[in-house]
């Protein structure tokens, strides 16, 4: 399967590229895309968002399926399918 990948505001620097093509196999988890995008990307973008998203420590980015956001330990199980759309974005404040 083929899931894409994209990277908004200051992650889309850090990633090098705003969108990714990814293939991973069939039955892929958001764990195992973490896992594939560490020799796609550079290492300053594994250090700052894909370990700490791994691990539950704070990281630069919010991780969203199909738009929806995707948090807590058990979302790193969550399972992809072809054509997906994981996109890495900045959390954002308001007020």
């Amino acid at each position: 399967m083929q899931v894409i990948i994209r990277f908004s505001g200051p992650l889309r620097a850090l990633a090098g590229r705003s969108e990714l093509a990814l293939p991973l196999a069939d039955g892929a988890t958001l764990r195992d895309l973490l896992h594939a995008l560490r020799p796609a990307l550079p290492a300053a973008f594994d250090e700052q968002v894909v370990r700490p998203l791994e691990t539950g420590a704070g990281s630069l980015a919010l991780v969203l399926v199909n738009r929806v956001h995707r948090r807590g330990p058990a979302a790193l199980d969550h399972p992809l399918a072809d054509g997906d759309v994981v996109a890495f974005v900045p959390p954002m404040a308001g007020g």
